[in-house]
């Protein structure tokens, strides 16, 4: 967790975007431990992620980010 858990500036304009836009639902191909989530999902978007790494999922998890969240590589997605 070298970036900690504060989301980046361009995800917060993203989340500005995507309100402005009513966008509802949204996945996240490669969403690590999940520091750039939280920002969405604190303002009322859905999110699904896919990631390869069981670690990033467990530390997104033990840090209290509770969404659906797939084991897998996105090069492997139908």
């Amino acid at each position: 967790m070298m970036r900690g858990f504060e989301p980046s500036d361009s995800a917060i304009l993203t989340k500005d975007f995507f309100i402005e836009k009513k966008v509802k639902d949204l996945l996240i191909p490669g969403i690590g431990y999940g520091r750039n989530a939280k920002v969405f999902t604190d303002n009322g978007i859905h999110e699904t992620g896919i990631e390869i790494s069981e670690t990033a999922i467990e530390l997104a998890r033990q840090n209290g980010l509770n969404l659906n969240v797939f084991h897998g590589s996105v090069t492997d997605m139908p």
